[in-house]
């Protein structure tokens, strides 16, 4: 038999121990969450200036999506764990190990962190609710969507599910954004429970429902924790390390600008450093898990 020298092939290199050398919490920036390159902050801020300055054509600021509109952070598994282990269903609250309460998983916690008033009433709605309202999806109304959010060169002749890559800027934003809420990333197709959320806004004017998306994303947190060492799955990271940012903020050994210039407390996803790429973040794993 020939040796791998007679038959002329180079000798395997072995892989790079270089990153099992390293500290973990050296390594954050390579346990990425959600990937992407759209800057989270700057979408944010600018969907809020349009508002302000009356360029809001689409009425995205007027419903409470963006409110709801978190940025990526990494995935740190044992905090979600942890927070399953120490997760008391009756309260709807975490724990730390000696009984205190850390922050509470409900629709007012949500809303006191991202700084959203209620000021009327929203629709309450489910997964449920999205694929009931999908089956039955008019028409007319997937070509208002498709007329308005997506490519004038990419009109589709068929239903949903339709490709990302077919929407237009405003209609990847809205399907990112609705991702971030129904708890998972639409990267590659638009499917019927999306479509129902894209029916909901109009050139021009406020959407026509507004829907009750932190009662929605607090009951999702909650199903996902008592159901974790079951399923094994969690899609909601970034809202659980933006509750520990906001309610145990003077827990953070981390310089944190929670008020403006007015002195007046600033929404959760301005304040913290989360949003950044991590090797920008003075935030560790060590830092969470301590």
């Amino acid at each position: 038999m020939a040796t791998p020298s007679a038959l002329n092939i180079p000798p395997m290199n072995p892989p790079s121990k270089e990153h099992e050398s390293m500290d973990l919490a050296d390594i954050d920036y390579l346990i990425q969450d959600l990937v992407g390159d759209r800057n989270h902050l700057h979408t944010y801020c600018q969907l809020r200036n349009n508002f302000i300055n009356n360029s809001d054509i689409y009425g995205i600021w007027e419903s409470n999506l963006p409110h709801c509109f978190l940025p990526s952070v990494n995935i740190f598994p044992e905090i979600i764990h942890l927070c399953a282990a120490n997760y008391e269903p009756s309260q709807r609250a975490v724990k730390s190990p000696s009984g205190s309460i850390l922050f509470y998983i409900t629709p007012d916690s949500i809303n006191q962190m991202l700084n959203f008033k209620q000021t009327e009433l929203l629709f309450p709605f489910s997964m449920k609710h999205l694929l009931e309202e999908a089956s039955w999806l008019p028409g007319p109304k997937i070509d208002k969507i498709a007329k308005i959010f997506m490519r004038a060169d990419c009109q589709p002749k068929e239903p949903p599910p339709f490709l990302y890559v077919h929407f237009n800027e405003v209609g990847k934003l809205l399907v990112d954004m609705i991702s971030y809420v129904l708890g998972y990333k639409t990267s590659e197709v638009v499917d019927e429970t999306v479509t129902v959320l894209l029916s909901s806004f109009n050139q021009g004017q406020p959407p026509a429902v507004k829907y009750n998306y932190s009662k929605f994303v607090a009951n999702k947190i909650h199903d996902q924790l008592i159901k974790l060492d079951r399923e094994g799955v969690f899609k909601y990271s970034s809202y659980i390390y933006h509750l520990f940012m906001y309610y145990q903020s003077e827990s953070f050994q981390c310089p944190i600008k929670k008020l403006d210039s007015q002195g007046e407390r600033r929404y959760v996803i301005l304040w913290t450093s989360v949003f950044h790429q991590v090797q920008h973040s003075p935030y560790s794993y060590c830092e969470f898990i301590d």
